[in-house]
């Protein structure tokens, strides 16, 4: 559910020994004798917040932001849930995504599953894929990763090519093997239109053992 914080209220000035009501959103002010006031701006100050929870973690997110991607904060559970999802930055929250100093992600949430935060990072069109142990933060997966069509995993849709359940993760995760005309079907073609492509093996990042494994069924995916 999102969090907003609330806006301040219009103030009351009084002028000419009369009230006049300033509405601070609108800036519509009228002063007898005086032309309509000119619209002022507000700075922005409503950020919305996401919470996740689960008996692992509690995660806050902000909503994504496409230049620099969320805040994220990482903190222990409790059995409060207005408490585990109270938007202050606390201390002891693991940082990520914006204002993380230790990190250069732009991270969009994907889900909180088991012992694991599973995040989207980049802001162009090739994707990456982060996992992050939880509460602790440890990075257990930093990869590209594609999917086809329109079925966008941070817009929660899962697909055969991104699939979350009780066992782990699937998704084709890039490998390092260079592709070449021989083992990239479409190779000429990926060279004429975005002149890169990639070698991507279907795969499974196993909740159990925080381990990735490969299927040895690949695929070649354009790049930009």
């Amino acid at each position: 559910m999102p969090f907003r914080h609330p806006s301040r209220r219009p103030a009351l000035r009084r002028a000419a020994g009369r009230a006049v009501r300033l509405a601070a959103g609108l800036g519509l002010g009228l002063i007898p004798g005086l032309a309509p006031a000119r619209a002022q701006a507000v700075p922005e100050t409503i950020v919305a917040w996401h919470c996740y929870r689960n008996g692992a973690a509690t995660v806050l997110a902000t909503e994504k932001t496409d230049s620099v991607g969320s805040k994220l904060l990482v903190r222990k559970p409790t059995a409060d849930l207005k408490t585990d999802c109270a938007v202050e930055q606390r201390p002891s929250d693991r940082v990520l995504g914006v204002d993380d100093t230790t990190d250069e992600g732009s991270y969009t949430y994907i889900a909180l599953a088991k012992a694991f935060l599973i995040l989207d990072n980049g802001t162009g069109p090739d994707r990456g894929l982060v996992i992050y142990a939880v509460p602790a933060g440890r990075k257990r997966l930093a990869v590209g990763y594609s999917v086809a069509g329109s079925c966008e995993p941070t817009s929660g849709c899962q697909s055969d090519d991104f699939r979350i359940d009780d066992t782990g993760l699937t998704f084709w995760r890039q490998i390092d093997e260079k592709p070449t005309p021989k083992n990239c079907r479409g190779y000429a073609g990926f060279m004429k239109t975005t002149g890169s492509a990639a070698l991507e093996e279907r795969s499974v990042f196993r909740f159990a053992s925080g381990t990735v494994e490969g299927s040895g069924t690949k695929r070649c995916t354009a790049r930009q």
